[in-house]
């Protein structure tokens, strides 16, 4: 019996690493705490300004959460795996955007909400590194 879950362990691991499903990430670290070259890995700053609205949805790396999108807030996630990523969240629909990550680099990817039918929409936007660190900056 000990066989078999060790197999299906196994199995189920290879599949996620074949797919790309698991990418190595580590989420919610200090900005302080990033040097300003890191070449090991790549940074994705993501964050959500405040507003009137608070509907909340989770921002996924692939199919990790790595982001809890809510009114002024805010996270940093190492990305130790260069490659092409899907960034998406959903509430009454799906809104998703792909990025080439590439190691040493920063990316801001600001999240959002927009009018839907019955619900709130997530929005999400890559931003370029100057506008992205002032928004990101401004958050206390």
């Amino acid at each position: 019996m000990k066989k078999f879950f060790a197999l299906a362990a196994l199995a189920a691991a290879i599949v996620m690493l074949a797919t790309g499903c698991s990418p190595k990430v580590a989420g919610n670290i200090d900005k302080e705490q990033i040097p300003e070259v890191h070449p090991q890995y790549a940074v994705i700053y993501f964050y959500r300004t405040g507003n009137y609205v608070k509907t909340p949805y989770d921002v996924h790396l692939n199919n990790e959460v790595v982001y809890r999108s809510k009114n002024k807030t805010k996270a940093a996630v190492k990305v130790y795996t260069a490659g092409d990523y899907e960034i998406w969240g959903k509430t009454e629909s799906k809104e998703s955007l792909k990025l080439k990550v590439e190691l040493g680099k920063e990316y801001y990817v600001k999240t959002f909400v927009h009018f839907g039918v019955a619900i709130w929409r997530p929005s999400i936007e890559l931003r370029s590194t100057e506008e992205g660190k002032a928004e990101y900056d401004s958050i206390q």
